[in-house]
């Protein structure tokens, strides 16, 4: 069998790496980072000391980047069925949603559409125009596929904010589908397609439910590390294939090292692609060239007690609401993330507030969501620690024209030998996005070292 090299241990990495392996390859996954798992990671946290609130009994479970699971996520699950992992897949004890619209909070589940009829949150006119995209979705239903985003290139031909204001009008899209799109996904309606707001809506239809893993969603980038030949802290610097062979260089504690291989899997964040592979051929690079990720900052504030104000799983800020916000979401709802009747709160910043923030230390950074919280009716909070995270690159943006760019890439001729690619930013930016590139860059690999 043949030797592979997987260049980053994020989840499309590790899943790449753990099929390669099953077929009897023999894989090194090379990661930068002391700690495998990239952007689906838990980080645990010790609970308070006992001045402090908590005995030290238990502790905080953060999950870095991604932040949940859900039952429509095929591929996640038969990976998680087939390592063992079905028995730690816990339900959200609580999902319900709202959105902020002038000073209140009204409930706002957008998969639930009897829901949403029922709510206050939008007036009458504004609910029966929603019928319009439902029907637009039921209309392209061929095309629109989660798992093969490239099949609906023909009709990318513009962006979010501006097909679905024509279509359900300005207060169903401020009030309901940008803010969801916004604190899920940390982006800014127009940095979205209308072919990307049409999969994830037919993502969402049917079941689906909001799910966790026992110790957090990074339970499954490490159970897959734990069972392969991964080395931290190898920064690849680049990597060069040919038909015979590639080789990888990267730096390490030893220094500058290199290593020979069969073929290289390269699963780094999209735009940093090209950068380490200097040979790629013009389709590929000009591929690389359209990919855009937003970089964003998430703070996480930890509480001695659950704050009451917070009901909700979710709680989104529409951007007429004027907030720094995009959302938040109460992580002590996930089972076994928060020592009993502590609180676990995670809230995104909005692009423009990251981008203000970003040299920002973490005091100012939890300050100003504190204060912004302070002006909604969940009220100010009294966290007894805030953590920010910075995440650069954070979520491909599937912006306008995108997948008609991303077809002609899946289709191209002139492919770099021993190359393949996974990563989120060829399906979607969502963890079945990551794990379903990794399969399939394992199984194009595969086919071409027969």
């Amino acid at each position: 069998m043949a030797s592979v090299v997987v260049v980053g241990g994020g989840l499309a990495g590790l899943s790449a790496a753990w099929r390669l392996g099953q077929a009897g390859h023999d894989v090194e996954v090379l990661e930068a980072e002391p700690v495998a798992g990239g952007r689906m990671r838990a980080e645990p946290h010790p609970g308070f000391d006992g001045e402090r609130g908590f005995d030290g009994q238990g502790g905080f479970i953060l999950d870095r980047g991604a932040q949940f699971i859900s039952s429509a996520y095929p591929n996640l699950h038969r990976l998680i069925e087939t390592l063992g992992l079905a028995d730690r897949v816990r339900p959200f004890r609580h999902a319900r949603n709202a959105i902020l619209r002038d000073g209140r909070l009204h409930p706002a589940d957008a998969d639930s559409p009897m829901r949403v009829l029922r709510s206050p949150l939008l007036s009458i006119p504004a609910k029966l125009r929603l019928s319009r995209l439902l029907a637009e979705v039921w209309r392209q239903r061929a095309k629109i596929d989660p798992w093969e985003p490239e099949r609906a290139a023909e009709i990318d031909d513009e962006d979010m904010e501006s097909w679905l204001r024509t279509t359900i009008g300005d207060e169903a899209f401020d009030y309901l589908i940008a803010p969801g799109f916004s604190s899920t996904f940390d982006s800014d309606p127009e940095h979205l397609s209308k072919v990307f707001a049409l999969q994830a809506i037919r993502l969402t239809q049917g079941d689906f439910r909001l799910q966790s893993l026992e110790g957090g969603v990074g339970t499954l980038t490490s159970t897959l590390a734990a069972g392969l030949d991964v080395r931290t802290g190898c920064r690849v610097t680049s990597v060069e294939t040919e038909t015979g062979g590639a080789r990888v260089r990267f730096t390490d504690v030893g220094g500058e090292q290199a290593v020979l291989a069969d073929a290289v899997v390269m699963a780094l964040p999209g735009t940093r692609v090209a950068e380490a592979c200097a040979k790629l051929t013009p389709a590929e690079r000009g591929f690389f060239e359209q990919v855009h990720y937003v970089r964003g900052m998430i703070a996480f504030l930890l509480f001695d007690a659950a704050p009451e104000t917070l009901p909700w799983y979710g709680v989104a800020f529409p951007q007429p609401e004027g907030l720094d916000l995009y959302g938040l979401a109460v992580d002590h709802w996930k089972e076994g993330q928060a020592p009993p009747g502590a609180g676990l709160v995670n809230c995104a910043l909005t692009a423009s507030a990251a981008e203000r923030l970003w040299e920002a230390s973490d005091e100012a950074v939890g300050a100003c969501v504190l204060e912004n919280l302070a002006r909604t009716p969940i009220g100010r909070l009294e966290p007894r620690e805030v953590i920010v995270h910075r995440w650069d690159p954070m979520l491909p943006q599937f912006r306008a024209g995108y997948t008609r760019h991303l077809a002609a890439f899946q289709r191209r001729v002139d492919r770099s030998p021993r190359l393949v690619f996974a990563g989120d930013y060829l399906v979607g930016p969502y963890t079945e996005g990551a794990c379903t590139s990794g399969l399939r860059a394992a199984e194009e690999l595969a086919a071409e070292l027969r």
